[in-house]
């Protein structure tokens, strides 16, 4: 087992962080996407929210690791072009600010990142698309969660840290339990009201547990401000929706209008009908 987990390494240590980072976001858009195609979501709506939620924790994360590791890079001059040119050499994004954008030299602070994507995504899904609560919570939390997974058994590989692997490992397997319950339910229970409610709570009850284990695991250790600040605002978030959750699950899905929508047409009694 030792051997195959080197072989990982090494194969792990010559791959751009870039190629890492592209495989865990199609790992979490296949989650978003599976459990948001389930209730009916546009495909081009569900890309371009996780796209975009995305794309801004990455850069959430970028700058919290360029804040956290400044002495690396205050070292550094800045120049206004974006390389260097020494005989007919050319080296690009070596000075600043052009360093700053070097992700691929896997400069990222990942669980600031996944809670920058955990926000943003929840924005855009209630205030700009205006979705149902209940229908798109799972596909964020467990999408994020799957993608958190794989950075720390990522992480744990190439650091030799097997409590990473372990623990990336854990949450992981937790959109895999979660689907299997869905499946359970769908065979058990005939009622799709009652069974969408047991499968709420049993969700609500998964996702708080999930978070609480990462909390912890993160607080043993030191952690910088900005991770402290993450793990805060997963806390908050969780008990926040979960919350809305339950009040999003318990109100009426059906609207029924007041005023006819089909106008009134007056006819002539008298009036001759041609056949």
């Amino acid at each position: 087992m030792q051997d195959v987990i080197n072989t990982i390494r090494e194969f792990l240590a010559n791959v751009n962080p870039l190629w890492v980072y592209f495989v865990i976001s199609i790992m979490g858009l296949y989650v978003y996407w599976r459990g948001c195609t389930e209730t009916r979501k546009s495909r081009s709506s569900i890309f371009d929210t996780f796209s975009l939620a995305m794309i801004i924790g990455l850069i959430v994360g970028r700058a919290s690791y360029l804040v956290i590791n400044w002495s690396q890079y205050s070292r550094y001059t800045w120049y206004f072009l974006p390389y260097e040119k020494y005989g007919d050499t050319m080296y690009f994004f070596r000075l600043l600010p052009w360093r700053l954008v070097r992700v691929w030299d896997g400069g990222l602070t990942i669980f600031v990142a996944m809670i920058g994507f955990l926000i943003v995504i929840t924005l855009l899904v209630l205030l700009v698309k205006k979705w149902r609560w209940y229908q798109v919570y799972f596909p964020i939390f467990f999408s994020m969660i799957a993608m958190l997974g794989i950075s720390f058994v990522y992480m744990g590989i190439l650091n030799e840290n097997t409590l990473w692997i372990i623990q990336g490992g854990i949450l992981f397997v937790i959109p895999v339990l979660f689907w299997l319950v869905s499946k359970i339910l769908l065979v058990s229970v005939k009622n799709g009201i009652k069974r969408r409610r047991i499968l709420v709570y049993i969700g609500v009850l998964i996702i708080t547990l999930t978070s609480m284990y990462i909390s912890y695991s993160y607080l043993l250790d030191e952690v910088s401000r900005f991770e402290f600040v993450a793990v805060i605002s997963l806390i908050l978030w969780v008990a926040i929706m979960d919350i809305f959750l339950i009040v999003d699950i318990n109100r009426p899905s059906v609207t029924i209008e007041r005023v006819s929508s089909v106008r009134a047409v007056d006819i002539e009694i008298n009036q001759p009908i041609k056949f």
